[in-house]
């Protein structure tokens, strides 16, 4: 018999994604009909903003459910430890085998305590141009590492003019370091390790920003400003890139923002960064998380639970936001996976499922993650434009944020 709960909670989103969990709440009433779910739409970026502001204040004018960036959960887990509530004294450790392991360690603290149960699971898709790659006579199933890729670079660009890649050298946003980080997390590795130690100067570091430098002194790097505009234009293919490494959620934008280009564009896993090495990383994503001040947290809980936790729940939440969920039932189900006539009859969510299949490393991004991120970009920078030693830059990068805080730099 259902848990007998009264009551009204609060849940704090945006758009797409509040879209979906509005899509779960119908289902959850009729189990809990005692309870009244509103889901309001703060805003991208204001939400953090805001549910900073409530930590900040004891957690005063929040709401009782959270939707988290995996950006900015660590940094709340870390700096308001009182501040969201522990599912793990609620039974959420009964999911964890449900979910992505990565995914689900991002989303819990150090002691192993849940904090967050994933809701957008972006993995990390590898789009690229069939029209261009069979123009220039290149099997793209023979690209099995980033090398391979590059050692193709010159007679892509000979054969049909197009750039191997697009990068914003001059970093004018913080997306330009998206690549580093996925070449980076291919190798098991970030920013930071699990102990909050710097490893972005590791050597799987300096080798991400060695590809790159490669790839840029080979001439085979388009300078683009980053931002949504020319991101479409390269999705457009008005900028003319033959490959385009981005988050899964960009399957969906390609179909619906270049349908000229069905059948141009071919999807499939990322190359390895060394042979027989990982072709999967998380990509982003987000949690729902309760509040500890919330004064309903059982009800919050339960709602959490249900949308995420449940299969009737994620097939509400999937139809009604269209978020690529972690949910091993809600991918297993009928009908999830089916041909895709845009990218010539692949199966999308296979390949996505293939990914979170693979043991996905988890994303230490911390409460420094800001000042990481600037010190890596300002090093990227300095390679592209300027020439820079990779190693060099990225030891200076390292030492600048470790000044900047009380971390020490991982041996």
């Amino acid at each position: 018999m259902a848990q007998e709960l009264t009551g009204t909670i609060t849940v704090w989103s945006w758009t797409n994604p509040g879209k979906g969990i509005e899509a779960a709440i119908p289902g959850f009433t009729a189990l809990h009909p005692g309870v009244t779910v509103k889901v309001e739409d703060v805003g991208n970026p204001a939400i953090w903003d805001k549910i900073t502001t409530g930590m900040a204040a004891g957690g005063a004018g929040l709401a009782d459910v959270l939707n988290i960036g995996i950006d900015y959960i660590g940094n709340y887990i870390e700096t308001f430890p009182n501040g969201l509530a522990n599912l793990s004294t609620m039974g959420a450790n009964d999911l964890a085998a449900q979910f992505p392991s990565g995914m689900w360690a991002s989303g819990s603290g150090p002691d192993g305590a849940v904090y967050g149960i994933p809701y957008e699971v972006n993995t990390s898709g590898f789009f690229y141009r069939k029209d261009l790659f069979e123009q220039a006579g290149i099997d793209i199933n023979s690209i099995a590492t980033w090398d391979d890729l590059i050692a193709a670079g010159p007679k892509l660009k000979e054969a049909t003019g197009a750039s191997l890649f697009a990068l914003d050298k001059a970093a004018t946003v913080a997306d330009s370091a998206n690549l580093w980080q996925l070449l980076t997390a291919l190798q098991n590795s970030f920013y930071f390790n699990g102990n909050g130690e710097i490893t972005m100067n590791g050597p799987a570091g300096v080798r991400s920003l060695e590809i790159l430098k490669k790839a840029n002194d080979a001439g085979l790097v388009a300078d683009v400003p980053g931002g949504w505009d020319n991101f479409l234009l390269t999705v457009k293919g008005e900028i003319n890139v033959a490959v385009v490494p981005a988050a899964s959620w960009a399957a969906g934008v390609f179909e619906g923002q270049a349908p000229e280009m069905a059948g141009k564009w071919g999807i499939r896993l990322p190359p390895a960064v060394e042979p027989g090495g990982l072709t999967a990383a998380i990509s982003g994503g987000t949690y729902l998380s309760v509040a500890e001040t919330s004064p309903n947290k059982q009800a919050a809980w339960e709602f959490v639970k249900y949308a995420m936790g449940t299969l009737e729940g994620q097939q509400a939440v999937y139809k009604g936001g269209g978020m690529f969920p972690g949910f091993k039932p809600m991918l297993e189900s009928a009908g999830f996976v089916k041909p895709s006539d845009y990218y010539g009859g692949a199966e999308v969510n296979r390949l996505f499922i293939d990914e979170l299949s693979q043991k996905t490393p988890t994303v230490n991004y911390t409460t420094d993650y800001a000042r990481a991120l600037k010190a890596y970009t300002d090093a990227q920078t300095q390679v592209l434009l300027s020439g820079a030693d990779p190693k060099t830059v990225l030891d200076e990068a390292a030492a600048l944020v470790a000044g900047q805080t009380s971390r020490t730099i991982a041996n």
